[in-house]
């Protein structure tokens, strides 16, 4: 005679599994972090402050000029040059550095020299701006901790010391449109490994009228001027032609 399976076990056994496994994973859900700004991101957030800002120019040189692709050299030049003519009319201190400027290189652009009397330019051999002693003394004997790089290479002269700084604990910011580079894949290269570190991005204007904050501030005639920014010259020129000035 042969015996009847009862189902009755594997029923109370199914149960148990089901509320066993329920709870464990309204406990495992219940565990999970709740979704929020990672530190580096929240950081991103902070506008420039001309009271904190200090910024670095690596390397805008004139062998370094002579092989930049991914921008005019004509269109460098002018975005470099008002960069540093706003952060003088903002009181931003400013730090240049050259690598071996008598030798391998090439002197800074003259357009650049001209347009900072009497800020000198550190020479260096390594690679990493950040690794030379005397730019770190320059940067750290402004007090400040917001950093705006822009460099020649963008992949090397800019972003290496951007990471470097970050990693000290530095807001490093970097100036994509006063940046040149070799290559579109070397320009490439760079965005992305900024973009991976939470490094961000901006434009030589943009940084300017961020830290200038107020269309009313004395120094706004002063930085827009110093911009030089071709359709707000168009416009100031349109005005004034309409009122007879």
């Amino acid at each position: 005679m042969s015996r009847r399976l009862s189902i009755k076990p594997l029923v109370a056994a199914f149960a148990v599994f089901m509320t066993v496994g329920a709870a464990g994973y309204s406990n495992s859900a219940s565990a999970a972090p709740t979704p929020s700004y990672t530190q580096a991101a929240t950081a991103n957030l902070r506008t420039l402050s001309r009271d904190d800002t200090v910024l670095l120019l690596v390397d805008h040189q004139i062998g370094l000029f002579t092989g930049v692709r991914d921008i005019p050299v004509a269109e460098l030049k002018h975005n470099v040059v008002a960069l540093a003519k706003a952060a003088r009319a903002l009181g931003i201190p400013v730090v240049v550095t050259a690598t071996m400027p008598d030798g391998m290189w090439g002197p800074t652009i003259p357009e650049l020299r001209e347009a900072l009397p009497g800020v000198p330019v550190i020479s260096r051999t390594v690679i990493n701006a950040w690794d030379d002693p005397n730019v770190q003394a320059a940067i750290k004997k402004t007090g400040r901790k917001q950093i705006l790089i822009a460099g020649t290479s963008l992949e090397v002269c800019a972003t290496l010391p951007a990471l470097s700084a970050k990693a000290d604990g530095y807001d490093a910011r970097v100036v994509l449109d006063a940046s040149g580079t070799f290559s579109e894949a070397k320009r490439t290269a760079g965005i992305e490994r900024l973009a991976r570190a939470d490094i961000p991005l901006t434009d030589y204007a943009t940084a300017a009228v961020e830290m200038l904050k107020d269309n009313s501030d004395p120094q706004a005639g002063a930085v827009y001027g110093a911009l030089d920014i071709p359709f707000a010259t168009l416009v100031g020129q349109l005005k004034a032609a309409k009122s007879g000035k």
